[in-house]
């Protein structure tokens, strides 16, 4: 599993492990947000909106999402990448999950999924980075 450490802002920031996941498909960049973390980013009353997906079993889920985008940013001890406009879609708990455009927004580069290898895409080649 990929994990990798994120903020994520909007009137505050929070940072967290989020888990990098090609799966998770959209359209445009979208991240899976806890509500207790949506709170902690937001001040005051939302808007959200909701959305039908198809999970992979071909089960249709409705969903809320946050109708303005948040930040996210991917936190390295070397280097920080982003801020990347992303769509928020809330979830009651569990964790931070970044979909498979939003990944390439942030120039993420899976190498081995199972052993959470990765690098930016400016660095294939030259350096390897592993999970938290």
């Amino acid at each position: 599993m990929l994990r990798l450490k994120v903020r994520v802002c909007r009137d505050a920031c929070v940072e967290s492990m989020a888990i990098a996941n090609t799966g998770f498909i959209g359209l445009e960049p979208e991240i899976l947000l806890p509500q207790g973390v949506l709170e902690s980013i937001v001040s005051g009353s939302v808007t959200l909106d909701v959305v039908e997906r198809v999970l992979a079993d071909g089960t249709r889920v409705t969903l809320r999402r946050l109708v303005e985008p948040v930040d996210v940013i991917v936190v390295e001890d070397d280097r920080v990448v982003g801020p990347v406009k992303a769509r928020a879609i809330v979830s009651r708990r569990g964790p931070l999950i970044l979909n498979d455009k939003l990944l390439d927004e942030l120039k993420i580069v899976i190498l081995s999924p199972g052993r959470g290898l990765w690098c930016f895409i400016d660095e294939i080649n030259v350096r390897v980075r592993r999970s938290y």
